[in-house]
């Protein structure tokens, strides 16, 4: 873990993180993703609206003393597909993608977030790209709404260094009155 950033400015700090992302964190990354995207909420509350609606179309013959067909119950299964299984599939896709790269080296200072992998991809995130950032219980999630993959920050990454971590993005995010923590 080194102070001072990249960029010249001897007051700002730096976190070094250094983890394999599980596919818990990338549940819950999506999760939070999800929750600060308009199209993540809207995608929640129509499958809601679906699965309830389904179940209403259900229960309705029961009470009029008919049988419940099938079909009635494709939609509520549909909308417990879209809300629990494809998130799932979706974190352990990229758990699997990530787990290939090995372990993560990620720098979070001034400047941004840099992450160099043991297969020596990297990849640079800037400030200015981030719109949000939200903290899970395991995590911090950068959001950016142009991206449909979270940045993530496992906070085992740096387990001595979290309070600093969190300093160093509420300084780079609270400029521009960003900063959303769940």
């Amino acid at each position: 873990m080194a102070d001072g950033g990249g960029d010249g400015d001897g007051d700002r700090q730096s976190v070094e993180l250094v983890y394999v992302a599980t596919a818990g964190e990338f549940r819950e990354a999506f999760r939070a993703h999800a929750k600060a995207s308009a199209a993540g909420r809207l995608a929640r509350r129509l499958l809601l609206g679906s699965a309830g609606l389904g179940i209403l179309v259900g229960a309705v013959p029961l009470f009029l003393g008919g049988t419940v067909r099938p079909m009635a119950l494709a939609m509520p299964g549909a909308a417990l597909l879209g809300l629990v299984v494809l998130p799932w599939l979706q974190a352990h896709h990229f758990h699997r993608r990530a787990a290939a790269r090995g372990e993560h080296r990620t720098l979070v200072d001034g400047w941004g977030v840099r992450v160099t992998t043991d297969r020596g991809a990297g990849t640079m995130t800037r400030w200015a790209e981030v719109k949000r950032c939200a903290e899970t219980r395991r995590t911090f999630v950068l959001l950016d709404p142009a991206s449909p993959v979270p940045v993530l920050l496992p906070k085992r990454g740096a387990p001595t260094d979290v309070a600093r971590l969190r300093s160093v993005l509420d300084r780079n995010l609270a400029r521009r009155g960003s900063v959303s923590w769940w």
